[in-house]
């Protein structure tokens, strides 16, 4: 071969690899366009404008199709709109591209837990709670105590509501959870703790004082059963949730008289 073949050959090759990576790989204005689409369709999903968000999003896939956040929304959004085996695919392409991907797996294992794939569920959990990357791990362990209270099996639930708390203490989901275990097995009056230590560290939190009306009611603590009635009613604008607590004041005080 002459040095001018072997150049010409050898500039051709060059040319074909640079044509094979410009179509591999996005350009920054595609991937600008894909990040701009995709963020547009979370915010249809928040909006519960789901057309607009699948159009959205699966034109945000074709400009750039290997980014994982991309497909772990449009998992979000087929969730939304029930499809479950969507969801779940969709949820396992964005691991697949990111295994370390710790929301997609903590979203795949709610999807698994609604088709009652509890074990499956459990492992996308702790998967998601044991990387130290994730930024909520709480969520992580408050859903493995979910999905163990759902699966049949307490204790752990419980373990997994603590881990939740001890992660994050204002994670108020975690102190319900945990008090509703603990109620479940009788013992109500370390269910009044969980709930007294849930209002001290968030005390506009109307549910928790709800609840804990409730189980002081159980546990024939009306004077402190009322006063927490009452803090729902200081702190919560919500109309049902405030014409229960009424009620109960109402009921309460006129057993005090």
């Amino acid at each position: 071969m002459t040095s001018r073949r072997a150049g010409a050959f050898l500039l051709a090759a060059c040319w074909s690899a640079a044509i094979l990576a410009a179509c591999a790989s996005p350009s920054a204005d595609r991937k600008k366009e894909a990040d701009a689409r995709m963020r547009m369709g979370a915010t249809y999903i928040e909006q519960r404008n789901l057309p607009m968000a699948m159009r959205e999003l699966t034109r945000a896939s074709e400009l750039d199709p290997e980014n994982a956040e991309v497909d772990m929304i449009l998992g979000l959004a087929y969730k939304a709109r029930g499809d479950l085996r969507k969801a779940e695919e969709n949820l396992r392409r964005a691991i697949d591209k990111k295994p370390d991907y710790a929301e997609a797996r903590n979203n795949l294992g709610i999807v698994l837990a609604e088709r009652k794939a509890w074990d499956e569920a459990i492992r996308e959990f702790e998967a998601a709670a044991g990387n130290v990357m994730y930024a909520t791990p709480e969520r992580a362990y408050f859903n493995i105590g979910e999905a163990y209270r759902l699966k049949g099996d307490p204790a752990k639930a419980e373990e997994g509501y603590r881990k939740a708390i001890r992660s994050n203490e204002r994670y108020a989901p975690a102190y319900l959870g945990l008090s509703s275990t603990l109620g479940g097995r009788g013992a109500w009056r370390d269910a009044a703790s969980v709930l007294s230590r849930c209002v001290e560290v968030l005390p506009d939190y109307a549910p928790g004082w709800m609840e804990l009306g409730r189980v002081n009611v159980r546990l024939s603590r009306h004077a402190e059963a009322l006063k927490a009635f009452n803090n729902v009613l200081a702190v919560s604008s919500d109309p049902e949730l405030r014409k229960q607590a009424a009620s109960y004041v109402t009921f309460l005080g006129s057993d005090k008289r």
